[in-house]
């Protein structure tokens, strides 16, 4: 009965140490372990838990950086709210359909803002609501930027 005892305890020993193993092979997140007074290993779930990732990345191309990052895109038109119905941008220029976009002041006029599935725009605008991680693209037609929505996209932004 003794020797099955102490048999159950190295079994018990030996899975702890398997699972910690495993653990730690599977995570790339620092693992925490606490050796407790029973001899009992504890092991900090939370730093389990992966931390959200940003879809950021910055790449240097000589003078130039390209950011790639998922945005918030929506559509607007020259008759919408704010715009006057003249279709002059915060910089002055006229809207473009296919080139003209808003972005948030951190994006400066006359950044290339590529967008995979629609083109590339040119920052010329700026929106009340064009905050954070927003854009909004121009359309001539108010059925075609209700149709558009609002959709979540990767774009990749090229700084002047």
């Amino acid at each position: 009965m003794r020797t099955s005892i102490l048999a159950q305890k190295e079994l018990s020993k030996v899975l702890r140490i398997l699972i910690i193993a495993l653990i730690l092979a599977l995570s790339s997140a620092p693992i925490q372990v606490k050796q407790e007074p029973s001899h009992v290993v504890a092991i900090d779930l939370k730093s389990l838990v992966p931390r959200p990732v940003v879809a950021r990345k910055q790449v240097s191309r000589s003078s130039q950086q390209i950011e790639r990052r998922a945005m918030t895109i929506t559509a607007y038109t020259k008759d919408d709210e704010g715009m006057n119905g003249r279709g002059i941008t915060t910089s002055g220029e006229r809207v473009r359909q296919g080139l003209t976009i808003a972005a948030p002041e951190r994006i400066p006029f006359g950044t290339e803002i590529h967008i995979p599935v629609l083109g590339t725009f040119v920052v010329s605008d700026r929106g009340g609501a064009i905050k954070g991680n927003r854009l909004d693209l121009y359309m001539e037609r108010r059925e075609d930027a209700l149709r558009f929505g609002v959709q979540r996209l990767e774009v990749f932004i090229k700084y002047p």
